[in-house]
This record gives structure tokens, sequence and C-alpha cells, in this order.
């Protein structure tokens, strides 16, 4: 096993990439777990394999084989916006469980596992680990929860050292194109006009490149249990909205209030992150109007 060995899933998804990139920045032996043949950069000590965790069995082989002394797993199939509905929730469950399992069975040291905000209860406005209730709202919040208390329970009767990062709102790159950001940048750039709620509501978002540090920082961490991965302010979504019409100067294209608000629509969630900064000893080096222009020059490539 290598002292800095670290297997990952979801690598090349939206999160996943970013964590990607830091990981090869400080020098890490990387192994990724990608459904499709990716090429290895041994250069950069990456190195892919190709596996469908929800149908293969060459899990535990491959961890055997590797041996790695980290694992961070962020694979997960989501659906766009609040609502995270997908058949294949129950599917990760068991796979998470198995590949989690697996990795403490060979040796494996410490794990890092993505869950989300929406595993607490949203009648709260302020989040906070071990006080704020976990009542989530959808599928995916109520599947995240029960495999974050199998990890807490398995590790904590084993003595095993684990981390639960609850990753709040975030925007950039790569990001799903029905999400807020990127859908309201091509509607933009593509001259449509953009329908939408009057948007003030007020979630935690941070830039995706601030995600991946707080997750890379909270790996290295001694920090056991839950994290947030927030930025403890409330931006509305009013403002990103205008700054990204003022940007592109498209504010006519806006039309605020065109739509209702969804059903069960919180209106005001923002998370504690006195853990993330004092514990985890992370802080955030872009702004949100950092971000914004970030990844409007990425979209604007992407969308021409």
């Amino acid at each position: 096993m290598s002292s800095n060995c670290v297997l990952i899933t979801g690598a090349s998804g939206y999160i996943g990439n970013h964590v990607l990139n830091l990981l090869i920045e400080k020098k890490y032996e990387i192994h990724a777990i990608s459904r499709i043949k990716k090429k290895d950069n041994i250069e950069n000590h990456l190195f892919w394999h190709q596996i469908d965790l929800l149908k293969s069995n060459q899990i535990g082989k491959l961890i055997n084989t590797v041996k790695p002394k980290y694992l961070i797993h962020l694979a997960w199939k989501v659906g766009s916006g609040l609502n995270h509905e997908s058949l294949e929730n129950d599917y990760w469950l068991s796979t998470s469980k198995e590949l989690i399992t697996s990795f403490y069975k060979y040796g494996g040291q410490r794990v890092l596992v993505s869950g989300t905000c929406a595993e607490y209860d949203w009648s709260y406005n302020y989040l906070t680990e071990n006080e704020t209730p976990l009542k989530p709202l959808n599928s995916y919040g109520e599947i995240k929860k029960k495999l974050y208390n199998y990890l807490s329970d398995y590790c904590t009767s084993k003595n095993y050292s684990f981390i639960w990062v609850r990753i709040f709102f975030s925007f950039g790159p790569d990001q799903n194109k029905n999400s807020l950001v990127p859908f309201v940048i091509k509607k933009l750039i593509n001259n449509q006009v953009v329908n939408t709620t009057e948007a003030q509501q007020k979630f935690d978002y941070l830039y995706v490149e601030d995600v991946a540090s707080a997750l890379v920082l909270s790996l290295e961490s001694g920090h056991i249990g839950a994290v947030n991965i927030a930025s403890g302010k409330a931006t509305k979504l009013k403002r990103i909205i205008l700054q990204l019409a003022n940007y592109l100067n498209k504010n006519e294209l806006i039309k605020f209030g065109a739509v209702p608000y969804a059903k069960k629509t919180p209106m005001h969630l923002i998370g504690n992150n006195e853990i993330l900064i004092n514990k985890i000893g992370w802080k955030p080096k872009f702004t949100i109007e950092e971000g914004l222009l970030k990844t409007i020059k990425y979209y604007k490539k992407e969308f021409s």
C-alpha cells in the first residue's frame, strides 16, 4: 500500500473532476473508477479502472489489488434541482455498502463519502451537523441518510476513520445543464427568454473548485463524522440570475415571476460551516462573482 494511494469513484463527474485535479497537484497515487474506458496518465500517477459499480462484482478484487489507503466515494446518479429523484438510489445504497466494507477489509484506513444538505430537515433555516434533525424530503436525501447511518455505525463499532461531507449548493463548469447556473447561461447565450420564479430563495452556494478543496482537506484531516461543505452565507437566487444577465448583457431576457415556486420549495437554507473552517482548516478561494465569471467563460465555449 502506497502512503498516499487513493481510490476515487465519480472522478469524471462534475465535482469529482475538480477533486481529481487537486489530487494530481498534491501528487497522490490515484486509482479512479469509470464506466467508460479512459487512458492512464502515468506521469501524474493517475490510473483508470473501467468498472460499472452498479453491475460489477469486481470491487473487492480491485481493492485487494490496489490496496488504497484512502477512499473517496463521490459516484451517484442524481436529478437536477431540489428533487433529486432517481430509481437507482436503492442500488447505490447497496453498492456503496459493498465498496466501503471491501475497502476496510483489505486494509483501507480512511473513507470520505459525499452526502448532501438534502439529508436535513429543511423546515430549519440554519443547518448544523449533529444538531439539526435529519428529515429528508426526497429519495436522494433519504438514501444518503441511510448510508450515513450505516457508515457511522459500522466505523464506530470497528474504530475506523471516516468523514461524511454534506455538500450544499454548488455551481461551476461541467455541471448538470438543467441546474440553475448553466441553465440560465445557456438560455442567455442563445438569446432565449429565461422564465423564472420571483427567485427570492436564499441558498448556500459555493463555486465547485472551493467545494473540491474542502473535500480534499476533509479527507486529509483527522475529523471523524459529518461536516458541512458550505459557505456559511445565503445568496439570493435573484442575485445570481441578475449577475449572469449583467455579465452577458441580457437583462431584458429575464422574466421574474413567470412561473410559480415548486411545491415545498424551501426559501432559506444555509449551512453552519464552523467545523469546516475551524477543524478542517478550509477557507474559500473564490467569491460568488468570481465563480460566476469563470463559469460563464467555460460555458461560452461549451454552448457556442
